[in-house]
This record gives C-alpha cells, structure tokens and sequence, in this order.
C-alpha cells in the first residue's frame, strides 16, 4: 500500500496507473469547474453511466451526461461538483481501476445556498491507453440549504 506523496490518495497497484487515474480525475474537476462539456466527454467512455446521489435519475451514455451537465451549467451558474478521491485501485491486468472518494456539491436556487456532500464509486476503463470513466456511483450523505 502506497500513498501518493501530491496528497493523501491511497493508490493500490499499477502506481503509474494509478497516477494517470488521479490525474483524469483532477483534469475532470477542473472540467467541470469551467464549464469545459468538450474535456467531460473525453473522460467518460460512450456508454458511461451515472447513478446520481439522491432521487434524480439514472444517467447513461456519454451524450446524455453531457446534456444533463449542460442543463446543470445553465440553470444554476454557481453550481459547483467536486470528487475527492481517497483510494484508487487498479485491478491485475491494467485494463479496469476502482476510485473511492468524497463529494461536494453547491449551488444557489431561489435565495438559498444549498451544500450537499456524501461518498462516491467510480469505476474506469482504460481504452485505447486512456482511462476513461465507465461508472460512477453517488450517495448524499449530508444535505444542507438556508438563505443565500
């Protein structure tokens, strides 16, 4: 058991994996920190699915997250999503890796500032050399909402 010496994400096997797993996941925060839909798509394989952390519904294939994020992006300006990864294991033969971690999200609505945060499973493939997101899981553990 190894941790990354950047941070305190514990990487399991293929380290350089591993680090490029990591890597993905920093260049997708930022993604969606600016608004990037065009870096998202090149993280999630063509039939990514998302399984969102409250009663929103079941998200699957690549175009339909982009729409989803897209419609996130334009009705809430300040939104803001954030996975933090605390483990990201990459199986024997390379090809598959398991991510675990925390996320936040916040945003405004209505003169409210609503935070949510809770823990997440991603699963990543790596295709044609790059990994790409192949499914994420999120579980809201904690809401908050008050005035803005």
């Amino acid at each position: 058991m190894a941790r990354s010496s950047k941070s305190d994400i514990q990487l399991l096997g293929d380290k350089v994996a591993a680090r490029a797993i990591a890597a993905a996941r920093a260049d997708f925060n930022a993604a969606l920190e600016s608004r990037a839909l065009k870096v998202i798509a090149t993280h999630l394989t063509e039939d990514a699915v998302l399984v969102p952390g409250d009663e929103a519904q079941l998200i699957t294939g690549r175009a339909a997250q982009l729409d989803a994020w897209a419609s996130i992006f334009s009705q809430m300006p300040d939104v803001s999503y954030v996975r933090t990864p605390l483990r990201i294991e990459v199986c024997e033969d390379t090809h598959l890796a398991a991510e675990t971690g925390r996320w936040k999200g916040a945003w405004s609505t209505d003169g409210l500032s609503i935070r949510y945060t809770g823990r997440y499973f991603a699963k990543w493939r790596c295709v044609e050399g790059s990994w790409q997101i192949e499914a994420e899981t999120f579980v809201t553990m904690k809401r908050k909402g008050g005035a803005a």
